[in-house]
């Protein structure tokens, strides 16, 4: 389940250091309401290198936002925590001086990745195509690892393949991410159907980041993987907001792998979270799903049939398969199946009833509860 820097060893343990809600973009779509003005709250990045390297672990500390480049002394930052630790960076890549900046004084070997979010129409909105294409380029060429990424509205599917191509052109590399949501009345990323193949087929791994239901199942977030808000708060990790410290004062981590707590893992949470054989394939089974690897997807799907017979999530996301290939019998039965292990699921029943409906149209709902084979609560 791990990405990687070519040739870097990546350490298992991550901390996302959320460094401010500001950002200098404006996109329509962002759950952050739109602020431009200075960053004033600011951390000692020598004191989170000591929290760090006090554990005795190498720690990956992703930088996000908001935007980090706007964060002041942010390169300043970035060359005390790589010292002896690995960053990555979620940015626009749009304040063109810090970029810079950040090429000529940050070792590429110290870096997992650059993930930069396109965002199309507002950097085209801001005139900063072409700024980007420089910025991008120079950090490539210094040996930096960067991830492109492209949410693929369905507004955006008509011209998304012009713009892969238009930046190709420029030696840039563009990843695909499906959207998640609701476009006029259809549910994404399962609307998609059939066309996923032609959006992710060089990039199954964007399955990947989907947001499963892992509770009740053991996992080490709290001592592998932590969340720092703004203020140097550390949290157990992004979903779940159990306070262990502040990296100002102290922090103290968890034992073991204590059971998730949450119904949706927001981020990173299938690096640490324990397994079965079951819920192995079946969160493999999501993953080629939400990218239309049908087959693959299927063999996943019935894996975990075999090892947990009459699961209830493999019954379901047997049934979408099914449904996707026209066999209607065969996914209203799978649909029946899973109600009967879990009647009070919301998700089997509305799956069922579209299914069963005189004039079915609709997009039947993937199954994400990871441990949806125990006993109904």
């Amino acid at each position: 389940m791990h990405g990687g820097h070519t040739g870097m060893n990546v350490p298992c343990n991550t901390m996302i250091w959320n460094m401010t809600r500001k950002c200098n973009f404006r996109c329509e779509y962002c759950y952050f309401p739109h602020d431009n003005s200075p960053v004033t709250e600011t951390l000692d990045a020598h004191r989170i290198k000591d929290f760090l390297d006090g554990t005795g672990e190498t720690w990956k500390v992703g930088l996000t936002g908001g935007e980090p480049f706007i964060y002041p002394g942010v390169i300043d930052i970035c060359q005390t925590l790589t010292q002896t630790h690995i960053i990555g960076i979620d940015t626009n890549l749009s304040v063109s001086s810090k970029v810079r900046t950040f090429a000529e004084r940050i070792d590429p070997a110290r870096v997992h990745n650059l993930y930069v979010a396109l965002h199309i129409e507002e950097r085209e909105r801001v005139k900063g195509v072409n700024a980007f294409i420089d910025n991008a380029r120079l950090l490539l060429d210094k040996g930096f690892e960067i991830i492109v990424n492209y949410v693929v509205h369905p507004t955006l599917e008509e011209r998304f393949h012009r713009d892969v191509a238009f930046f190709a052109d420029h030696g840039i590399a563009i990843t695909p991410r499906p959207f998640r949501g609701t476009s006029e009345g259809r549910r994404y990323p399962e609307a998609y159907g059939d066309r996923a193949r032609a959006i992710f087929a060089d990039h199954p791994e964007q399955g990947k980041k989907v947001a499963f239901n892992l509770e009740h199942l053991p996992c080490s977030a709290g001592r592998t993987l932590l969340r720092m808000e703004p203020d140097g708060t550390v949290f157990r990790c992004p979903g779940d907001k159990t306070v262990l410290g502040n990296v100002m004062d102290e922090v103290t981590l968890y034992e073991g792998c204590p059971p998730c707590t949450k119904k949706r893992c927001p981020c990173r949470g299938l690096d640490h979270v324990q397994l079965t054989d079951a819920q192995a394939s079946l969160v493999e089974g999501v993953q080629f799903a939400v990218v239309a690897e049908n087959g693959a997807s299927l063999t996943a799907f019935e894996q975990a049939m075999a090892t947990s017979p009459g699961h209830p999530c493999a019954e379901n996301n047997l049934g979408v398969l099914a449904w996707r290939h026209g066999d209607r019998d065969a996914a209203v039965r799978r649909f029946e199946h899973a109600m009967k292990a879990r009647p009070d699921n919301e998700l089997y029943a509305a799956n069922l009833d579209g299914a069963r409906a005189e004039t079915p149209d609709f997009d039947p709902g993937i199954c994400l509860d990871v441990n949806a084979d125990a006993a109904p609560r």
